[in-house]
């Protein structure tokens, strides 16, 4: 076809002679063929250039207007089977990219699914051991505070009961064991509160909405976490109304862990993070605040993707805010990330008031 041969001159004559509809699609025909024969665009183009030269610009000028129009009509109907292959390629590649753009979102999701459903599992795990920890440090505990209390009745009953004429040095072992006693106490009470923040944290209904002490789910979190924080991290809290809230307690442990765990990397020497609870109109707002180096503006959307991370290899999987956002969502809540004045960053989760949680202040 990148000659003026037999069958294209019989049409292209043909066509110039009636301009009919039968010329139209023999030349309809002639596109046909020259596409199955593997000819291009730039074939058709070569031949249309031959055309204008042999059969236009040699017409008398009176009918070259004539000529060329005929032509021009014969190409476009030429080029037919070429604009149709096109059209299909067109929307095949259109088709093929937006399946493959959706494979790509659903591999993400089963990436991001993966990661969450791994970590979840050492979760569970994770609040299985501290659970059983916390009921093994509970027995022996709940012995030794059953005879504390009868040391401490059997001294206060000896105070009173304690002979005048006793020697110095044994008022003096007396009293020495009183204040150590004393101090045994205290001691006590915190292994005590250590154990009840276990167990708050070990919660394993994670399918469950119940509705739980913030404070508690916070303080838990700071228990576990206390080995990161002495002595370099101060953690400030501010509560807010109201303290109880509906939510998934061992999926919302999870989230403040994560957030905090975070605040505590971005602190490279010593700094503050701030925890504030509470509720704004119809939702309830938890808000972690660190003085760390803060988030580029350009990487802060991104590091809510699976396994996206700004740590050097081996330091970070990349999970903690993905998984984070995913609990919120859980939650038919939100995640944003914001720059905090005076540097560092502020991670707020936001999710709805359940209808039963009451603003009332808690009592006792």
């Amino acid at each position: 076809m990148t000659e003026l041969d037999p069958d294209f001159v019989s049409a292209i004559t043909l066509h110039l002679d009636e301009g009919s509809e039968a010329s139209l699609s023999l030349a309809y025909d002639l596109g046909r063929k020259a596409l199955a024969r593997g000819l291009g665009i730039l074939d058709v183009f070569f031949l249309y250039d031959t055309t204008q030269r042999e059969l236009v610009l040699s017409a008398p000028v009176e009918d070259r207007e004539r000529v060329a129009a005929s032509v021009a009509s014969f190409f476009r109907e030429l080029l037919s089977p070429f604009e149709m292959g096109f059209r299909g390629y067109r929307e095949s590649n259109t088709e093929l990219k937006r399946l493959n753009e959706e494979l790509t979102i659903a591999y993400g999701e089963l990436q991001a699914r993966q990661a969450q459903l791994v970590q979840s599992t050492k979760m569970a795990s994770l609040g299985e051991l501290v659970a059983g920890i916390a009921h093994e440090i509970n027995n022996p505990l709940s012995f030794v505070i059953g005879h504390l209390n009868t040391v401490t009745k059997s001294l206060t009953k000896f105070a009173h009961e304690m002979p005048e004429n006793l020697s110095p040095g044994a008022k003096a072992h007396w009293e020495r064991a009183r204040s150590r006693l004393q101090e045994s106490e205290l001691g006590i009470e915190r292994i005590r509160d250590l154990v009840l923040k276990l167990r708050t944290f070990s919660r394993l209904d994670e399918g469950e909405i119940k509705q739980v002490s913030i404070r508690e789910c916070v303080g838990s979190v700071l228990t576990i976490l206390g080995y990161r924080l002495k002595d370099r991290v101060t953690v400030v809290t501010h509560y807010g109304l109201p303290d109880v809230v509906e939510c998934l307690p061992s999926l919302l442990n999870q989230a403040i862990m994560n957030l905090v765990s975070n605040a505590v990397d971005a602190i490279k020497g010593p700094g503050v993070i701030t925890i504030t609870t509470g509720a704004d109109g119809e939702s309830y707002v938890i808000a972690v605040q660190d003085t760390g180096h803060g988030i580029p503006e350009h990487l802060r959307q991104r590091v809510l993707e699976p396994f996206f991370t700004t740590k050097p290899i081996g330091q970070g999987t990349g999970l903690g805010l993905s998984i984070t956002y995913s609990i919120v969502q859980r939650h038919r809540g939100t995640l944003e990330l914001t720059p905090a004045e005076g540097g560092g960053t502020v991670a707020t989760i936001r999710f709805p008031l359940g209808k039963s949680t009451s603003h009332a202040p808690e009592h006792g």
